[in-house]
């Protein structure tokens, strides 16, 4: 009989939940049917079409919930110094805990991935003695001015960063430590511009992070390497620009298209794949390299957030 519920929350628009939709596709494949899954995607704007697309992927095992931020915004709009942050999905994922006082632990995981693992196994991870469990970010690790930007900006090993894609959220520690409300403070204290809610949530999150084994968020853009071959990946993460919806010759776009192949959105997908031209391409590079430069710029101010508050960290 199954007893226990996992939590799993993704966070999209309109315009990404048909990637949603082949994530979820290829976790549902690869899960234990020994639990039961209830999947939420926190949205502020999605389509009932693209909702009842996504619906019809539920099954015996799979619940899954469609929940609007916009009322849990206006409770907390007092607090938030800088409200525009707000309207980007990648930060729902810090409103989990508060959101959902139900749950202990949840995953949050972004829909830019596959999984190829169960995913009932990363959420069996014993993360009580930390604020969450995650994997080291790639970028920072292995790309040397993005390194160098974390150690001199926030004051972050580059090998003590974890990418906030794929991570287990001790929502029980986040409520009774406040982390939502530190966050909010430090909005106001620095405007992190690199990698935005990564940078804050490191900054949150620092000396109390529980490391994942990497097969876990296996980040995939040019130039990484890996510690174990690709194919023992739990789950595929097809970070910055590197998407197999844009480039024909994405790292492992076979595995994505694998199971793109089986959803109602494949055809809108490979649609969207040949449509992309070289203008958008060549769009994606200078952002790449304007990335970078911005990295560069920020290590360079003498008035960044570490040159500033050094060990003096604002903390509420």
């Amino acid at each position: 009989m199954i007893t226990k519920e996992i939590p799993i929350f993704y966070a999209c628009d309109d315009a990404f939940v048909k990637y949603t939709i082949v994530s979820l596709s290829s976790m549902i494949k690869n899960a234990s049917k020994d639990y039961k899954y209830h999947v939420y995607v926190l949205y502020t704007d999605i389509s009932k079409e693209m909702m009842d697309k996504t619906l019809a992927l539920a099954n015996e095992n799979f619940e899954i919930t469609f929940k609007n931020v916009d009322k849990y915004l206006k409770s907390i709009s007092k607090k938030l110094p800088l409200r525009h942050y707000y309207s980007k999905t990648t930060y729902y994922r810090l409103f989990i805990a508060d959101m959902f006082p139900e749950y202990d632990k949840a995953i949050y995981i972004d829909s830019d991935t596959i999984v190829l693992g169960d995913i009932s196994e990363l959420y069996e991870t014993d993360v009580s003695n930390h604020y969450l469990a995650g994997c080291r970010e790639q970028a920072m690790e292995q790309v040397d001015v993005y390194g160098t930007y974390v150690e001199k900006v926030i004051g972050i090993s580059r090998h003590e960063f974890f990418n906030a894609g794929v991570i287990l959220i001790n929502c029980e520690k986040f409520r009774n430590e406040n982390v939502l409300d530190k966050f909010i403070h430090y909005l106001g204290v620095y405007d992190f511009i690199v990698t935005q809610d990564e940078d804050y949530l490191n900054l949150v999150c620092k000396d109390k992070v529980l490391w994942l084994d990497q097969k876990w968020n296996t980040e995939l853009t040019a130039g990484l390497e890996y510690g174990y071959d690709i194919e023992a990946a739990n789950i595929l993460h097809f970070i910055m620009v590197n998407k197999p919806w844009h480039y024909h010759s994405c790292r492992c776009a076979d595995v994505f298209w694998s199971y793109a192949k089986e959803t109602c959105v494949y055809n809108d997908l490979l649609a969207e794949l040949e449509s992309y031209t070289d203008e958008q391409r060549e769009r994606d590079a200078v952002s790449a390299e304007q990335l970078a430069q911005m990295a560069i710029d920020e290590t360079a101010r003498e008035d960044n957030f570490l040159n500033v508050w050094g060990d003096k960290l604002p903390l509420v």
